[in-house]
């Protein structure tokens, strides 16, 4: 591919590790944030199962 002017211009310009950096945090941010949404949602469905059915929890811990 085959770059114009302008593209070569902005590309002398552009700081490749700050952006590679800058990437990095964010992709980081966006798993942090993932992980604790996948986290809630398990346990929200814990909770939504031991309302809807208590006896699970009296047979797991009442010996």
């Amino acid at each position: 591919m085959k770059l114009t002017k302008k593209q070569k211009e902005k590309l002398k310009k552009f700081d490749i590790i700050k952006a590679t950096q800058k990437a990095r945090e964010e992709s980081n941010r966006l798993l942090n944030d993932q992980g604790f949404a996948v986290l809630s949602v398990a346990v929200s469905h814990f909770i939504t199962d031991i309302a809807e059915h208590p006896e699970k929890l009296y047979r797991e811990f009442a010996h």
